[in-house]
């Protein structure tokens, strides 16, 4: 009886887990430019042109820069009354040109980063498989025991949460780029303002997508090979990397300079005190 209610159990979990991966296998061809340009899936959709609301945003902000910059070319070096009136004016009208720039060419050098990468994407899967085309999940030869069958089924639902996850980040790229002319204006500053968080963000989201394809990827080759522990704890870290890559970036960034000013100020209060020490 044992053995019965066993096989029904075993048959269940991996006829559920071989339907989500069947339709994981379907969708896994799109989870590039899903990360990269979701967008892709709103072009069948009524009153909505992603043109015209880019093109709305773009011609206020171009509005808001010229008024900060008149606003602050005024202040600074005719009223000096704020800003550093010994900054070259130079430098404003060059961050003023920038932005301008970026806000009318930033369409076409996001398309051109989002090839890069795809290609970049495309010589990685192909150095590692020998192939461009993803390897796809081939079970029909896997003896299933239960605990197969629910590492089988959970790696089937990391798969299902890493497309969702995939989903989420390409509309966080997407209202990204629509605040692009925004974060722009920042360049009207001496430090760039919230661009530069801009492009590190972008950076950021476009090797996350990059590391979480290779690692399904990988988990998928070591699950058609019957290796589930690998495949899970592989699928596991792909669910994790934005996580892991956050940290390591944060990590090699090395701080804020307050932070660096505080760190050094408590080494030498940490100095002075054992040299007060030793004196008394």
């Amino acid at each position: 009886m044992a053995v019965i209610v066993g096989t029904i159990i075993t048959y269940i979990l991996s006829w559920l887990a071989e339907a989500v991966l069947n339709w994981f296998s379907g969708v896994y061809d799109t989870m590039f430019w899903n990360g990269f340009a979701i967008e892709i899936n709103f072009r069948n959709l009524d009153n909505f042109s992603i043109s015209g609301l880019y093109n709305a945003i773009y011609t206020f902000a171009i509005a808001i820069l010229i008024i900060l910059f008149i606003k602050k070319m005024i202040e600074t070096y005719l009223a000096w009354s704020g800003g550093d009136p010994d900054n070259n004016p130079l430098n404003v009208l060059i961050g003023f040109l920038k932005a301008m720039i970026i806000m009318i060419c930033f369409g076409f050098v996001y398309t051109q980063f989002a090839n890069v990468f795809f290609d970049f994407f495309n010589s990685l899967i192909k150095g590692m498989t020998g192939s461009t085309d993803p390897v796809g999940v081939t079970s029909s030869n896997l003896a299933f025991n239960v605990f197969g069958a629910i590492l089988y089924l959970i790696i089937a639902i990391q798969f299902a949460l890493l497309y969702f996850q995939f989903i989420t980040r390409g509309i966080e790229m997407f209202v990204l780029r629509l605040g692009v002319p925004f974060a722009a204006i920042g360049l009207l500053n001496s430090d760039g303002g919230a661009f530069k968080g801009y492009l590190k963000k972008f950076i950021a989201n476009a090797f996350t997508i990059i590391v979480q394809l290779l690692l399904m990827q990988l988990a998928i080759i070591l699950m058609n090979k019957g290796k589930f522990v690998l495949s899970l704890s592989t699928s596991s870290i792909a669910i994790r990397t934005p996580h892991m890559l956050q940290e390591f970036m944060a990590t090699a960034g090395g701080g804020s300079i307050s932070g660096k000013v505080s760190t050094v100020t408590r080494v030498v209060n940490t100095f002075r005190g054992g040299i007060g020490k030793g004196k008394k």
